[in-house]
């Protein structure tokens, strides 16, 4: 006679049910050739910025923006700033749904990969959605990864950037 193993987790059926949806979108204003300059600047002090940046292409060739640009670093359209959730559970309470057990957060690490450039003109749609979750045991017991997926996509669909963020939770 066999004894069943329970299995210790924790994921619950809620959160597997979650993955894929969707925690946040936001649409930019149109990027202007300013704030590339004004970004530009500010990245690349105390050296000059490249010249694609702030003008080289002459006054009728739109800004390309560098890869690291954020047009949601000041604003977006209709969204006001609210309270960031800071505690363990955020993740299933932007999601509307209950939350491990767990009270330890932990950076987990960043994947980025790039598109197209962004464009003095472009209108940014970012749309970040619940990757994944998965465990592994450590010394400190049973460790639950986290991982959103960022999208960015310009106006014409095109993808400018992904971005992977993985939290740890103990």
């Amino acid at each position: 006679m066999s004894e069943a193993t329970e299995t210790v987790t924790n994921i619950s059926e809620e959160m597997r049910n979650a993955i894929g949806r969707e925690l946040s979108t936001r649409t930019s204003y149109p990027i202007s050739a300013s704030d590339i300059r004004k970004w530009a600047i500010a990245v690349y002090f105390p050296e000059s910025p490249p010249e694609r940046f702030v003008g080289a292409g002459g006054p009728d060739a739109p800004l390309t923006a560098p890869e690291e640009f954020n047009p949601f670093a000041w604003a977006a359209p209709g969204k006001k700033p609210k309270k960031p959730d800071v505690t363990a559970g955020f993740l299933e309470n932007q999601l509307g749904i209950t939350p491990p057990p767990l009270s330890t957060v932990l950076n987990g690490g960043t994947v980025v990969e790039y598109g197209v450039p962004m464009m003095e003109g472009d209108v940014i749609t970012a749309t970040n959605r619940l990757d994944n979750y998965t465990e592994k045991q450590g010394k400190r017991g049973l460790l639950l990864f986290s991982s959103m997926k960022d999208e960015w996509t310009n106006q014409r669909g095109e993808m400018v950037k992904r971005t992977t963020s993985t939290v740890i939770r103990l």
